[in-house]
């Protein structure tokens, strides 16, 4: 896979299909240098490759605290299903 495609793939799977401005805010990057890594006009840089892979850490924790709470709001539904049937 190119750094072009992964980039895109990264992006789009943490901020959705319009993921370059949110990745530009979250790189403390110019959405226009987003765009020229994306379309290979310019290499990305080292450090930026670190500094994404932070992001998506970040994003995984969040979702790993989400997981989390949806157990417990099925946990909840499921005992309130179970009340209403006695």
């Amino acid at each position: 896979m190119t750094d072009q495609a992964t980039l895109a793939k990264v992006g789009q799977t943490i901020w959705g299909a319009s993921w370059q401005a949110p990745m530009a805010a979250a790189l403390k990057q110019q959405p226009r240098t987003i765009e020229d890594w994306s379309t290979g006009r310019l290499p990305i840089p080292l450090e930026m490759w670190k500094e994404l892979r932070e992001a998506a850490r970040q994003q995984y924790l969040k979702l790993a605290d989400l997981d989390a709470e949806i157990v417990r709001a099925f946990d909840d539904a499921y005992q309130r299903a179970m009340a209403g049937k006695r």
